[in-house]
């Protein structure tokens, strides 16, 4: 907000040479600043904005967001283009906004599955939670296309990197329950690197074939568990159940 007001006084300089912003840091500031959508606070506002994000999962489903621009978007929500502009003041800051649905979406339904069912190894859980991860995109095309599409804004991307960190988490929260983790310090980054892994796996199959195949998702799984093999070991031992002893009846 800072560099904001001090560039609408014309007052930023660069700290060499004593000259004015130039013109590619204004538009990366620009850029910026547009990335995001502006959240509504009334109710009215927040029918509004919700209403612009059902027509914009119409919109993205029947055609690439490289070809959506907002006043398409305020024609087919029947929302005024002032509204549209008010919310979204680029593309970039609508398709955000449709992320964000989307992995809250997406983080009940991780939430909702959050106990995994008892594996023999900790392999068998990495792919259980990969395999979630794809039936949600394949029951959701517009969450694919804007996870996986050509737009790579830094408030999207920054998103994504947030829903992969909670993957992360869930899957250290359900292998810790069944298994001996090693000491470590540094699982939590290990194991975001398998679900970047796995994600990377994802966006090629998705930039090919426009959806993610089975081939794909077989060979994303297998690299990110090699990956945390490295760590882990082919085996981890087992949690013991501990059973509080039974007293004796009189």
């Amino acid at each position: 907000m800072e560099v904001k007001r001090m560039l609408a006084h014309g007052q930023y300089r660069l700290s060499k040479g004593g000259g004015s912003l130039n013109q590619i840091d204004r538009r990366a500031i620009s850029r910026r600043d547009t990335a995001s959508p502006r959240k509504p606070q009334r109710k009215n506002g927040r029918e509004k904005y919700e209403k612009l994000l059902d027509a914009l999962e119409v919109l993205i489903t029947e055609q690439d967001s490289t070809d959506i621009s907002l006043a398409n978007l305020s024609q087919v929500a029947g929302v005024p283009a002032a509204s549209v502009y008010h919310f979204f003041p680029s593309v970039d800051a609508s398709l955000t906004a449709l992320a964000e649905r989307h992995y809250k979406s997406f983080g009940d339904v991780v939430l909702g599955h959050s106990d995994f069912s008892p594996s023999e190894s900790w392999q068998d859980m990495l792919n259980q939670l990969c395999d979630l991860v794809r039936s949600y995109y394949e029951e959701n095309l517009a969450a694919l296309k804007v996870h996986f599409g050509p737009q790579s804004s830094w408030a999207l991307r920054q998103l994504q990197m947030e829903n992969n960190w909670r993957l992360a988490d869930t899957l250290i929260k359900n292998l810790s329950r069944e298994f001996e983790l090693p000491p470590s310090q540094d699982w939590r980054d290990r194991f975001m690197c398998a679900i970047n892994i796995n994600d990377s796996f994802c966006s090629q199959s998705y930039s090919r074939f426009g959806k993610i195949t089975e081939d794909s998702a077989a060979e994303g799984k297998r690299a990110a568990a090699a990956y945390l093999k490295l760590y882990l070991g082919e085996l981890l031992q087992r949690r013991q159940l501990r059973f509080a002893p039974l007293e004796a009846s009189a």
